[in-house]
């Protein structure tokens, strides 16, 4: 190709010479707005909590957020001692207690509860039926030792009756009931102090409460950092009996996920840089390809994740993973233009011809499939999943910024190394013609064809069978060794765990009666029971008015207790403890209570919890939870209640609406795009069947390899969409502009080729990600390389098929008007 057949408009030949005369300054400005990217960047923070994937209207997230403002936070840190020796532990708890509480984070922390006040009101908490039974069996104990007095001083039987007091009793009567048995329970030393220990008291543990508004990642980081710190400080040496300690906690939980998604991240995006690197080495032969390539790319995502940081301030669980999609979907442009600018290079034109035909020939291709791809993915920004909205907000900005460098920064690149470059040595390493067929006969393009539509009638009926990931816990990361033995022993302390929702209730009064609603469903749904038990401040503090009911019966046994004391004075003295009591007050109930059943702001809710009796993994069983338990009508009145299980249960529910609602919008998008630039249904045909032919059997070897969609891995399918949309319009666009004397086989040896690499180079940035420490992100990985195999499949073999087809066609049509003419 001359430079004369090459023919610029005057704007790609005006721009052209702009690079070639301002590339120093161009590559300064984009330094600069690098460095403010980055210090933009470093405000960036990155969410784990599950509600960040949610809008802020969701009805579990809003439930969620209002109970964090009464509580301040659902998160402790717990340090877990264990040894063989109980008394061992203990003291271990004691001294690390000492040494924590000198950190400024730290609220509160305890190893204990004093429970004086209640051991000592329990007849308080005993049922008003209970206590009158005990009250008439003390009646007939002190009417029957009454009568046996007399009987034993006159040798009779005798029978009683003190009117006065309601006293009846018969000396032959036997003495036994109800009283005996309450000071069988009272006698030996009562339990004042309940330390948080395992059962066989081997494992101690302290829990610490952070401050209010601690509750930012780093917040948690620091905790983390300062109780390790702690207790590498105090060591285990010295105590001796196998002592061993470690961090526990949900605190604990929140920074290891950070720290393994974060590990991730960084180990699979820079293998894949690695490699890719390695790949452009190999495939071009030349060093130049590395940083023209690359370094436009990485100023691109740069500049993403400073807009970023600006407008959305924090990346979420998906959305931290999108620097490595697009490095992905932005490293095409990079190898198109360079391919196309060897291509021309090698045929003897030089840089400025070169470039033209890279920004006046390749660069309206890339800037179709960058348009067609990124408003595919802002079209996201439809959904009402959160990370959906998210999600298509970073990436479509992204791939726009990734083409405006790789069309700015890219050429000044180009010219700035053009003297260290030598293109008559070193040739670009070509495919050789046996491994792109050659255009087959009609029997291969029917061939093609009928595989084609066997393929897609098998994955499709088989996609049908698509489920979605029940279970979050099979998409966080591992825990080490360490952690597991250390959530392992909190759980033997703590056996109740954490999965239950929670209720704030303004009064008294709607506390007792949400209370009653919940004891009534669970009394009576026996058949598909999912509430094991609710809690409230009323299990140590009843209400006034029945404390007062009871509090009459109980003063009435004192009176009964000081009249048979003559008769058995030990255990009249073990009972007087007991009956020797006035009304029970918040404020004397311990602060571990208050703390875990009134708000800690100024409305002073009270707090109920509820105990959900089945699995919270399971997805559906969690639904049936939820729908006993999160939204409530009791009196006229409305209620909601907060657990991070309700927010997995609507995620999924939204997710599943979003994710057809998602994908339904990309395809429409991409496809009025495609039509919109080519002008042509048969070229939005040819563009988008290959792709959406290689998402529909990826979907279906899904189901047969057992894999599942995920919140995490399901954003891996429009990226899918938008990878091989973009290699599809490179190809079309290079056969249309070849017009009716287009080599399918020269298309697909160079654009083809530029389009495998670019495959090849995307399935190396997700391939990392299948040894990744986070289940979720393997998913990812496994979806994203059968996806873009699938793609690229159909790319390198039916697209050529359909463009054969297609030019027949066109063949035909200028025959037939040949000769009608």
């Amino acid at each position: 190709m001359s430079v004369n057949s090459i023919n610029p408009s005057a704007m790609i030949q005006g721009y052209t010479d702009f690079i070639v005369r301002r590339a120093w300054t161009i590559l300064l400005v984009s330094l600069l707005v690098t460095g403010l990217s980055v210090i933009a960047i470093t405000q960036l923070s990155v969410s784990t909590k599950l509600e960040a994937l949610m809008p802020e209207t969701a009805p579990s997230v809003i439930a969620l957020n209002g109970i964090l403002d009464k509580t301040s936070s659902f998160a402790s840190i717990q340090i877990v001692a264990k040894s063989n020796n109980p008394h061992t532990s203990l003291q271990y708890i004691r001294d690390i207690q000492a040494v924590i509480d000198n950190h400024e984070w730290v609220s509160s922390s305890q190893y204990f509860e004093d429970i004086s006040v209640i051991e000592k009101h329990k007849l308080l908490l005993a049922d008003t039926r209970e206590l009158l039974d005990l009250e008439q069996d003390l009646d007939t104990r002190i009417g029957v030792e009454i009568a046996r007095n007399i009987a034993s001083a006159s040798n009779v039987p005798v029978t009683i009756e003190l009117r006065e007091n309601s006293i009846k009793g018969n000396s032959s009567n036997p003495i036994n009931g109800t009283f005996d048995e309450v000071i069988n329970e009272l006698e030996g030393n009562p339990e004042t102090i309940r330390h948080f220990a395992s059962e066989d008291k081997l494992t101690t543990a302290l829990v610490i409460w952070p401050g209010k508004g601690l509750t930012s990642l780093a917040d948690a980081k620091r905790m983390v950092i300062d109780t390790q710190a702690a207790i590498d400080a105090l060591g285990t040496n010295a105590y001796g009996d196998g002592l061993r300690v470690e961090v526990a906690g949900r605190i604990k939980n929140k920074v290891a996920q950070f720290d393994a998604i974060i590990s991730d991240a960084k180990t699979s995006l820079g293998g894949a840089v690695l490699l890719i690197i390695l790949l452009l080495f190999v495939g071009y032969r030349r060093i130049a390809a590395i940083p023209c390539i690359i370094l436009p790319l990485l100023t691109g995502l740069l500049w993403t994740l400073g807009i970023t940081a600006l407008c959305l301030g924090a990346l979420n669980l998906i959305t931290v993973f999108l620097v490595l999609i697009l490095f992905g979907l932005g490293i095409d442009f990079g190898i198109h233009n360079f391919s196309r600018y060897l291509e021309m290079r090698n045929q003897g034109e030089g840089l400025d011809a070169a470039l033209v035909v890279v920004i006046g020939h390749t660069g309206p291709a890339s800037m179709i499939a960058a348009v067609t791809s990124a408003l595919g993915f802002l079209v996201l920004l439809l959904t009402d999943f959160r990370a959906f909205v998210e999600f298509g907000f970073i990436a479509g900005m992204g791939l726009i910024i990734v083409f405006i460098c790789m069309y700015t920064i890219f050429p000044a690149l180009l010219v700035v190394g053009n003297s260290w470059m030598q293109f008559a040595v070193k040739l670009p390493i070509t495919l050789s013609t046996n491994t792109i067929p050659a255009a087959p006969a009609k029997v291969s393009t029917v061939s093609i064809f009928a595989l084609t539509a066997i393929l897609l009638a098998g994955a499709g009926y088989a996609a049908m069978g698509l489920e979605f990931e029940k279970n979050f816990k099979n998409l966080e990361a591992e825990r080490t060794a360490e952690h597991q033995w250390a959530a392992a022993e909190s759980k033997r302390v703590f056996p109740g765990g954490h999965d239950r929702a929670v209720l704030a209730l303004p009064n008294w009064s709607e506390l007792a009666a949400v209370s009653a609603y919940f004891e009534q469903l669970i009394n009576n749904d026996t058949l598909t029971p999912t509430i094991d038990k609710v809690s409230s401040i009323l299990n140590y503090l009843p209400d006034p008015v029945i404390q007062g009911q009871r509090l009459a019966v109980i003063h009435r046994l004192r009176d009964r207790v000081d009249e048979f004391a003559s008769y058995d004075p030990e255990n009249a003295d073990k009972a007087k403890r007991y009956v020797d009591i006035s009304e029970l007050q918040l404020d004397q109930l311990p602060p571990a209570l208050r703390r875990a059943y009134v708000s800690v702001d100024k409305t002073q809710d009270y707090l109920l919890y509820i105990y959900n009796g089945v699995s919270m993994d399971d997805a559906d069983l969690a639904r049936e939870f939820y729908n006993d338990a999160a939204n409530i009508h009791v009196a006229g009145k409305s209620y909601s209640s907060a657990s991070e299980g309700f927010i997995f249960v609507e995620m999924i529910a939204m997710m599943k609406s979003d994710a057809i609602k998602a994908i339904t919008l990309v395809i429409i998008t991409t496809a009025l795009l495609v039509l919109l630039f080519f002008r042509s249904l048969a070229a939005m045909y040819i563009v988008l069947l290959p792709p959406l032919a290689g998402v529909v059997l990826t979907l279906g070897l899904m189901v047969i390899t057992g894999q599942s969609l995920s919140i995490i891995n399901m954003v891996v399918l429009p990226s899918l969409v938008g990878i091989a949309v973009d290699n599809s319009i490179h190809i079309y666009h290079r056969f249309k502009a070849a017009g009716y004397a287009a080599d399918i086989d020269e298309i697909m040896h160079t654009t083809g080729r530029a389009a495998l690499l670019t495959t090849i180079t995307t399935l190396v940035s997700f391939g990392g990600l299948t040894t990744a420490s986070m289940a979720g992100l393997r998913s990812m990985g496994y979806l994203a390389i059968t996806g873009f195999i699938c793609c690229m499949l159909f790319t390198w073999f039916l697209t050529p098929a359909l463009l054969r087809r297609r030019l027949k066609r066109l063949n035909t049509h200028q025959l037939r008007e040949h000769y009608a003419n």
